[in-house]
């Protein structure tokens, strides 16, 4: 794969899961080609049965080699909708833990997903994400706005009110936008409010797929939406294997070529 560093006014990031190797390979791999790598906690470590391993001082080593940086997904097994107090603290604590673990390497998002609960009604949902919300934001002070708050399979406007009020970054997960079939210009005007950006294809019914010019349309507009914004924050190919992150790279630099600037 030819190389992405520095190659786009943003930062083009790949998650720590492109080759079935543990994380440090990935990162390793990975460190000389894009400009940030999302360190993937898909399951907490209570799921897990153990504590999270991670070679803090070798990434933080991969960092400084190679000018890269590090956003982070947390665990998707969190439920701070839950009616449940208890599961809803075990969540809060868990994503306080690894805010606290990851400091050293300084990531500049951690995204989160609000599950929704389909056994309770939508008002308390929202009523129970308020608490869990407002109690995190107390835990975690000032890096409070590093939570990017991520769009899944329902649309993002059902929570843009929590996010915003409780003083959240936004997640904007193209990708999720796209397979979902949610409204497009809603989320292209949220781009300028996104602290970190998703993009990845769908399709045969099945997320997560490599770019294709099958969306060359929209990939363009983000583009376009990224750059009038002046976009610098950081936006993940969220593909895990590495021919599909090759194959999205090569159909961005066919068509963000306008975008594309001098490589020192």
């Amino acid at each position: 794969m030819e190389p992405v560093k520095n190659r786009y006014p943003w930062r083009l990031g790949a998650p720590s899961y492109v080759i079935p190797e543990a994380v440090l390979p990935n990162v390793e791999l990975l460190a000389p080609l894009v400009d940030d790598v999302q360190l993937l906690f898909f399951e907490s470590s209570s799921a897990q049965g153990m504590a999270h391993a991670v070679p803090l001082a070798a990434l933080a080593d991969l960092a400084a080699a190679h000018d890269l940086t590090y956003t982070v997904h947390l665990p998707t097994d969190l439920f701070l909708g839950h009616p449940d107090l208890a599961v809803r603290e075990e969540g809060i604590a868990e994503i306080e833990h690894l805010v606290a673990l990851l400091a050293p390497l300084c990531p500049a998002a951690f995204d989160l997903h609000l599950n929704r609960q389909p056994e309770i009604s939508e008002a308390a949902w929202h009523d129970h994400l308020a608490s869990s919300l407002t109690l995190l934001r107390s835990r975690l002070g000032s890096e409070t706005e590093k939570i990017a708050i991520e769009n899944i399979d329902y649309p993002f406007a059902q929570i843009q009110g929590l996010v915003a009020a409780h003083g959240f970054s936004v997640c904007l997960d193209f990708g999720h936008v796209l397979y979902y079939q949610h409204e497009w210009p809603p989320a292209l005007a949220l781009a300028a409010h996104a602290g970190h950006i998703h993009l990845h294809g769908g399709r045969d019914g099945r997320d997560h797929r490599p770019l294709g010019f099958d969306q060359a349309s929209h990939l363009v507009e983000v583009g376009q939406v990224l750059s009038r914004g002046n976009f610098r924050g950081v936006l993940t190919l969220e593909v895990y294997k590495y021919d599909y992150l090759r194959r999205s790279c090569e159909i961005l630099a066919e068509l963000w070529q306008p975008f594309t600037r001098s490589i020192k």
